[in-house]
This record gives structure tokens, C-alpha cells and sequence, in this order.
């Protein structure tokens, strides 16, 4: 191991060993009432990062971001140069992104399904004269998986006296779906209004919802040709990349190399992360504003 690749693993150190005393000492500081009420920017980042993978993706992103973090210790070491190992971190934590180029709607899809079945087995067991949070309570066992969170919360905020309308709020702020601030407006008009036509509209949504989700799993499909000839054209790219960095390694050493191969590198990431807003699925926008700080 040369000198220059003992600096390099010795800076390292250094910068692990400074990041663990700070998060030390920020465990150690009491948070002010103020501040701990206000969630920070960043929170919730995460699962905005694992919603745009799927399911299978999304849960082994975490290793997946641990082995790129050991790709790059390893990179550096072998080669002591900082671009080339920042670039098979980047690789690594990207190969979901590089084989799922763009985002998909098929997670809201399933999840519009399920609400459908939901407002179905909700009119089932509607009964005229009894209240719809009866009916939520009685279809408990029938709510599908994708739901099944969610609906349980509401039940169990419902079934312990919370205010109706801020429980009901709440079950739309969780799901964050235009589809839902629909239902969930109907749920509010049946606390003032409790006429006798909640069997009708309820299957009338369900009816609705069950045709947005077709028409989006249309669309989805005819996505999925673009994502896969992206796809490829990516995997291309890289594999060029990977070869003119093996047959001119020398080059990449020098000082002017490394800012080639940087700029390269994030204008390869830019590309993937231009094409994927191009091509993202926007969600339905939302109806009811909404609650912040609600106690709900």
C-alpha cells in the first residue's frame, strides 16, 4: 500500500471519527419543546427515496446503500483516487435506479384497487339508518392489504372518540392521494347530512376509483416500453464508461482526469434524474389541504 493510499484511508478515519463524536454530542443535547413539534426538512426523506423503487427494491435498498458505501472504501484504497471511488458508490447505490429508470404508478394503482374493494365492502355493510363509522367498524376483516394500515388507524381513532372529522382528516393526509380527499369529502358531508343515499354513493366511488385505476394501469403499461429501451441505452453507457476507464487508466490519475470523470459521472446521474422527472407519474392533486400539528 503506497503513501498516498495510507493518507487517504487515514483521512477517512478521520472524517468517520469527527462524524461519530458530533453524533455523540447532539445525543447528548436536549432538543427545545419548539423545535421537537416542527419535524425537520429532511424528515420522511428516506421513504421518499424507497417510493420511487418497487417493493422488492425498496426493501433492500438499505443493504444496497451499505455495500456502496464498502464499494467505495475499497475503490479508494485500490486506487487512492477520491472521483473513482465516489463513482462505484454512485453505481452501486444506483443499480436500482439504472434498471428502473423511470418511476411507475403501479403502487398507487394497487392501492386504488384496494380503496374500490373497500368502498364496496363499506356499502355491504351500510345499513340505512346506522352510522358510516359503524360501517367502517363491521368491514374491518374485509379491508384489502394495501389499505389495511390506514383503515385501522381511522377505526381505532373513531372507536376511541376522536373528533370524526379531524380522524377522517388524518386517514387523507396519510394516504395523500387526490382519489382519497374524494372519499374522504364524502365521509365529511355524511356528518352533517346523514341522508339515505350513502349505499348509492358509496358504490358509485367505488366504481369511480376502480376506473382510475384501470385507465392508470393502462397508461403504466405503455410506459413500460420506454422505461425498458431507457434502461438499456443506460446499461450501455455505463459499460462504456467502465471500459474507456479500464484502457486509460493512467489518464484518469491525473489531476485534469479526475475532474473529466467527475463531470462525466454527474452528467450521467443528471441524465437519470431528468429523464426519471420527465417521466413521473404525478400523483392525483389533493382536495382537502393539509393538517399540520393536528393532535389527531
Amino acid at each position: 500500500m503506497s503513501l498516498g493510499q495510507l493518507g487517504l484511508l487515514g483521512a477517512l478515519c478521520g472524517l468517520l471519527m469527527v462524524a461519530g463524536m458530533w453524533m455523540v454530542v447532539r445525543a447528548f443535547r436536549p432538543v427545545p419543546a419548539e423545535r421537537a413539534a416542527v419535524p425537520p426538512r429532511w424528515a420522511g426523506l428516506w421513504e421518499r427515496i424507497c417510493e420511487g423503487l418497487p417493493d422488492p427494491w425498496a426493501a433492500a435498498y438499505r443493504w444496497i446503500v451499505v455495500v456502496a458505501g464498502g464499494a467505495a472504501v475499497v475503490m479508494w484504497i485500490v486506487t487512492a483516487r477520491p472521483v473513482q471511488g465516489l463513482l462505484a458508490a454512485a453505481v452501486v447505490a444506483g443499480v436500482p435506479w439504472i434498471w428502473h429508470p423511470a418511476g411507475t404508478s403501479s403502487r398507487r394503482i394497487v392501492r386504488l384497487e384496494a380503496l374500490s374493494a373497500w368502498l364496496q365492502h363499506l356499502a355491504g355493510a351500510h345499513v340505512v339508518g346506522h352510522t358510516l363509522e359503524a360501517a367502517i367498524s363491521g368491514a374491518m376483516r374485509q379491508v384489502p392489504t394495501p389499505i389495511a394500515e390506514p383503515v385501522r388507524v381511522l377505526e381505532a381513532r373513531l372507536r376511541m372518540g376522536v373528533d370524526k372529522e379531524a380522524a377522517y382528516r388524518a386517514f387523507a393526509d396519510e394516504l395523500a392521494d387526490g382519489a382519497v380527499d374524494n372519499v374522504v369529502l364524502v365521509f365529511l358531508t355524511h356528518i352533517k347530512d346523514r341522508g339515505t343515499g350513502m349505499v348509492e354513493t358509496l358504490r358509485t366511488l367505488s366504481d369511480l376509483t376502480a376506473e382510475e385505476a384501470a385507465a392508470l394501469r393502462t397508461m403504466d403499461a405503455e410506459r413500460n416500453k420506454v422505461r425498458t429501451q431507457t434502461r438499456w441505452v443506460a446499461i450501455v453507457v455505463l459499460a462504456m464508461a467502465v471500459g474507456m476507464g479500464s484502457n486509460f487508466g493512467p489518464i484518469w490519475s491525473t489531476f485534469g482526469g479526475q475532474l473529466w470523470l467527475l463531470a462525466m459521472g454527474t452528467a450521467f446521474v443528471g441524465a437519470l434524474a431528468w429523464l426519471r422527472r420527465l417521466s413521473a407519474v404525478k400523483p392525483a392533486p389533493r382536495l382537502l389541504r393539509p393538517t399540520v400539528g393536528d393532535g389527531a
